[in-house]
This record gives C-alpha cells, structure tokens and sequence, in this order.
C-alpha cells in the first residue's frame, strides 16, 4: 500500500470515527429528534454526502452506535455475571446497569422494528446489533445457568431469556419514561422485588420438572 492510499484511508477512518462521535453527542444531548444529517455533518466537519458514504442514513447511524453502546454494556456487566453468587445479583447487575443504555437507545425508536421489517437494506444495518445483542444474551444466559439452584434443562434458558430480557427492558421502560409517578415504590424496591421474582420463578419451573 502506497504512503498516498494509506492516508487516505487513514482519513476515512477518521471521518467515519467523527461522524460516529458528533452523532453519539447529539443523541446523548438531544435523543433521536436531534438525530439529523445536517447537524451531524456540520458538527463532525464533513459534507452530507460524506455522511452517507458511511451511513445510509439516521436509522442506521443509531443502530451502529446501539451496537457500540451493547458491547460497552457487555464489557461492563461480563465482569460481574461471571462472579456473581445468586441469579438474583445477575438480574440485579444487568437491570440496573442497562438504565443508562435504555435512556438513551430505548424510549423514543424501537429500531428492531426498522432493522428487521420491510427496511431495503434491513440485513446490514442488523447484523451488527445482532450480534452485540446476543452477546450480551449469552453472557447473561451463562451467569443463569451457573447460578441456577436446580439443573437447567437443555433448550430452557433459549426460552427464558426472552423472559428475562423482556422483563429488564420492562423495568427500564417503567422507570424511566415516567410511569415511576404511579406508584411510591424506589428503583432499589422495584429491584429488589423484580430480581427475587423472575429467579424464583424459574426455580419452581425446574423443580416441578425434576
């Protein structure tokens, strides 16, 4: 590689690295609705027609830094699933770390309705998110399994943690878009009892089986 195409690259990877961190300051600072093209290119200092060398547009931008937020939820939560003692501290860990993510990635775009549906290039805007989705899974489900108090049954935590996923972005979506005024009840409650709930239940279900 010649010293000329080397810079060259080098100069889109910087590109692509400053639209990815205007766009993450706007989201953080603004949510979606500031999510624009226009704004993204003036503040990362290219044209629009740069953005879209990279991006195919806002849904795919979101969905990129999703997938980059996922990784550093994973990297955050790993730690502590593979010490944790109870599969109520795991619930705990990973619910309450997982706020921060859904303030910002959950409440106003349920991209997984973009990225999966009828969008025209659904497949490549998913993949990513995918992946850093199910390693996140994968980690929880194995800190589950390790923490059970009864053997796990093959192909049982492939249908529970849609469960408990659905159950943590549930919490999330409670605490943070508002709903908390309906009731007196702290997040550390909410937790405390969300936690003790799924875990027991999964329990019964095991020992009913065995």
């Amino acid at each position: 590689m010649s010293a000329v195409t080397g810079t060259r690259w080098e100069q889109r990877d910087r590109q692509r690295l400053d639209i990815l961190s205007a766009a993450r300051q706007r989201l953080t600072d603004g949510g979606y609705p500031a999510l624009t093209i226009s704004d993204i290119a003036a503040d990362a200092g290219v044209s629009e027609d740069t953005i879209h060398v990279f991006f195919q547009g806002t849904e795919d931008l979101f969905a990129t830094l999703f997938a980059q937020r996922l990784d550093d939820f994973h990297a955050e939560i790993a730690p502590a699933c593979r010490v944790a003692e109870t599969g109520e501290q795991v619930i705990a860990t990973t619910a309450t770390a997982y706020l921060d993510v859904y303030r910002v990635f959950g409440r106003e775009l349920n991209i997984w309705t973009l990225v999966l549906g009828d969008h025209p290039s659904a497949n490549d805007i998913a993949r990513p998110l995918i992946a850093a989705s199910q390693r996140v899974l994968n980690t929880l489900g194995a800190a589950l399994t390790r923490t059970a108090k009864h053997p796990v049954a093959p192909g049982e935590m492939r249908l529970a943690l849609p469960f408990v996923w659905a159950t943590i972005t549930g919490l999330a979506e409670h605490v943070t878009g508002g709903r908390q005024v309906l009731h007196p009840c702290s997040w550390e409650q909410l937790l405390d009892f969300t936690s003790r709930t799924v875990i027991a239940g999964l329990d019964a279900m095991r020992t009913t089986e065995e």
